[in-house]
């Protein structure tokens, strides 16, 4: 196999002029529209024989499928990144965030390093592959999702899919600096809402203070023992209360306060038996403290997820860099929740996570991503894709 070859048919510069492109497509969740921006995407893949599939969500918005036919000997491997990205925020940006300004051998925008740049090297290198005429024994799949950033909408949808319980392994293009991700904490997030009762802000005796009630509440919070088991590679669990309102005016004692949590969970920590474990200690201090009425609801979660490096897929990733590409890859936590916490614990499927982009720059203004370094994951994902199907 001459993976030179391969490697030749990878374009920095087209790299770079793809991510320019999706980043110009503004694909901010909420709303979404990633419609447009999978299009192109599509359209790119179709002249090198792969067949294009849509999965629409709403107006405007849709999830790709691209299939490079193999002859069905082993499972399919599946390329994923998502395509809509974060709000602007109110920081200022050195370059337009939509404009995707090539500067300083670097892509500018939203979404460059968070994951259009991760998505255009996996483009790049599923071209290189179909280009080199190779006998797949499995199909080659690349997957642009929509949702990522709020509900996961894309990646459910494609875990759904019948024939996704025989894909062989997911690559997911995420910005890890081109170090390799196995593991991942779950998202908790429990909403802890404290009654009160409404008077004057001047006979505050006639009410009962919600906010003073929750101050109550988060003291012993900050005391409560959640069992966890460190893990080796992603620490410990942890919590943090990050928004809290109360009260409607100045005046008024507020009869109602109520704070979000982010937890972040650990493989073996169970959410239904986290979830109990709140639920008791509120009605414990409902019981302890005179006048304490507080409820708790789960806004939103998503299970931790892991991959043991001993897979077969992980091992054959590894040895495709170190012996293709030179390239001793080290095993790193991802801090962040990725679209492996819907296919790990649907599918239990080997899911990798590697992508091109500095993961610190995620969400944050004057987002930029390596050209050399998206040129470098492309490699990656090629190498690998012939170990895993060829």
């Amino acid at each position: 196999m001459d993976f030179q070859d391969i490697f030749a048919k990878i374009s920095a510069d087209e790299i770079a002029q793809l991510t320019r492109k999706l980043v110009r497509f503004d694909t901010t969740n909420p709303p979404g529209n990633e419609r447009q921006a999978v299009e192109v995407i599509s359209e790119y893949l179709k002249p090198y024989g792969f067949e294009c599939h849509f999965i629409e969500h709403e107006p405007q918005r849709a999830t790709l499928l691209a299939r490079l036919k193999g002859q069905g000997e082993r499972g399919a491997l599946v390329f994923n990144g998502h395509v809509d990205v974060v709000p602007v925020g109110a920081g200022s940006w050195e370059h337009p965030p939509f404009e995707g300004v090539i500067e300083g051998g670097k892509v500018w925008g939203r979404g460059s390093a968070d994951m259009k740049g991760g998505v255009a090297a996996m483009l790049a290198a599923a071209k290189a592959i179909a280009q080199s005429n190779l006998s797949l024994k499995g199909d080659l799949i690349l997957t642009a999702t929509a949702g990522e950033e709020v509900n996961m909408m894309g990646a459910r949808s494609l875990a759904a899919l019948p024939e996704a319980k025989n894909w062989q392994a997911v690559i997911i293009s995420e910005p890890t600096a081109n170090k390799l991700g196995l593991a991942e904490r779950g998202v908790f997030w429990p909403e802890i809402t404290t009654y009160g009762k409404t008077a004057h802000g001047s006979m505050p005796e006639l009410g009962i203070n919600a906010v003073m009630m929750m101050v109550k509440v988060l003291s012993e919070f900050e005391r409560l023992e959640i069992p966890f088991q460190p893990h080796p590679v992603l620490g410990n669990f942890t919590r943090s209360v990050n928004t809290i309102q109360g009260g409607v005016k100045v005046n008024v004692v507020p009869d109602q306060c109520s704070v979000m949590v982010d937890m972040r969970t650990l493989p073996g920590q169970d959410h239904a038996e986290l979830l109990h474990q709140l639920e008791t200690f509120l009605a414990n201090l409902g019981a302890k403290i005179p006048g304490l009425k507080a409820s708790i609801r789960l806004t939103y979660e998503l299970p931790p997820a892991e991959t043991p490096q001993s897979a077969k897929p992980v091992q054959q990733f590894l040895a495709a860099a170190k012996s293709h590409c030179g390239i001793e890859i080290p095993i790193i936590k991802v801090p962040f929740a990725t679209e492996a916490a819907i296919f790990v614990p649907t599918l239990t499927v080997p899911t990798l996570i590697l992508g091109p982009g500095d993961p610190a720059l995620a969400h944050q203004p004057n987002e930029f991503v390596e050209i050399a370094e998206m040129e470098q994951a492309a490699r990656i994902y090629a190498a690998a894709a012939v170990e895993m199907l060829a």
